[in-house]
């Protein structure tokens, strides 16, 4: 019995973790074909999950969305606006398998920008011998991009994009209305299911932090890296990663060059850099990159002094991200630079790559 209360218990405690709030439907109707031949009879919900998503608020506090007076009266009301019963009217129902609101980051030719999504999935049927017969199916996406820190600006709009993705299923139904063949909309991305997690359903966004050790025709050494992107199946990548790097020369080549030692520490921020997906979890990848930091320089008399160093690098190699959620990341890359080094101009070498996803 003990047992019992405590688990109920929890259970409340987990669902009372997030507040909720309410998304109301503005009453603001739109134009389509056919506007005379047939009304919204009834909305069906069928999602196992009933609110909108778990977001962030203006406060940044977590909520749970949900369309006020619930789905189904919500959509129903909307489209009544546009599609009033006549008499001579067709009634229509509509399955609701799936509606949310969605929100993530992703890499635009302008840097990191925050993406806001409503996904909608409806079927339409008629009643026949006093069954629901489906006439006609849509999945579809509603997307906006803002800023990276425009939060209000996201969560403000979430209703825009609501009445925005609804107009367009109805758009294309009334377009389609008794043509015997159901049309799926072309939606920019892959529909998604209502248990996938949030970086799924926008394209799985990769954290990486990578350890690697260096190995050149001058230096040896360690570096530490951020990788950020967004996955793609179709086309380039373009990361973002930065580094910083601790080096020393191999032994033999201070000596060489009438040192007894040289360190270096040097942040390479990526230039231009492309990820390309050969298959899942392995990606190919070329970069360009600027390094710039310093050399400590010990001659042969025990004095140390400081040298400036930047140049102009380039590497080329493989990421191996077996697990997309989290998991260990392997890598290679081979590298060519260029730098201000007191002890050579070029140089060249391999990098091993052991990171985690997260």
């Amino acid at each position: 019995m003990k047992t019992h209360i405590l688990r109920s218990l929890c259970l409340l405690a987990v669902l009372s973790s997030y507040g909720q709030e309410m998304v109301s439907l503005r009453s603001i109707p739109f134009t389509t074909q056919k506007t005379d031949s047939l009304f919204i009879q009834s909305v069906i919900d069928e999602r196992t999950v009933k609110h909108l998503g778990v977001l962030e608020n203006v406060n940044a506090e977590p909520v749970e969305l949900f369309l006020k007076e619930g789905a189904e009266k919500a959509i129903k009301t909307f489209y009544g606006l546009s599609f009033k019963e006549n008499g001579r009217s067709t009634p229509i129902y509509i399955k609701l398998k799936a509606l949310n609101v969605q929100e993530s980051k992703r890499r635009m030719n302008k840097g990191i920008a925050r993406i806001a999504r409503v996904h909608v999935e409806m079927v339409f049927c008629e009643k026949r011998d006093g069954l629901l017969k489906e006439i006609f199916s849509i999945k579809h996406n509603e997307d906006d991009v803002f800023g990276l820190y425009d939060k209000a600006g996201v969560y403000a709009t979430h209703e825009k994009r609501i009445r925005a993705a609804l107009e367009y299923c109805m758009h294309a139904f009334s377009k389609a209305y008794r043509q015997a063949k159901p049309l799926v909309s072309k939606a920019n991305f892959k529909p998604i299911k209502e248990n996938e997690t949030m970086a799924q359903k926008l394209g799985q966004w990769f954290n990486l932090i990578t350890l690697k050790g260096m190995r050149s025709r001058y230096f040896e050494g360690y570096g530490i890296s951020y990788t950020g992107f967004v996955d793609s199946k179709k086309g380039l990548i373009r990361p973002y990663e930065t580094s910083f790097e601790v080096t020393w020369a191999r032994p033999g080549i201070a000596e060489e060059n009438g040192y007894a030692d040289v360190n270096s520490f040097v942040f390479r921020p990526e230039l231009y850099f492309l990820y390309k997906k050969l298959f899942k979890g392995v990606y190919a990848s070329a970069s360009s990159n600027v390094p710039i930091g310093y050399e400590i320089v010990e001659d042969l008399n025990g004095n140390n002094s400081f040298n400036f160093v930047i140049g102009i690098g380039a590497s080329q190699g493989l990421r191996i991200i077996p697990w997309q959620k989290n998991g260990l990341v392997f890598g290679v890359d081979f590298f060519q630079q260029l730098e201000t080094s007191k002890v050579y101009t070029f140089d060249l070498g391999v990098e091993l790559v052991l990171g985690i996803n997260f």
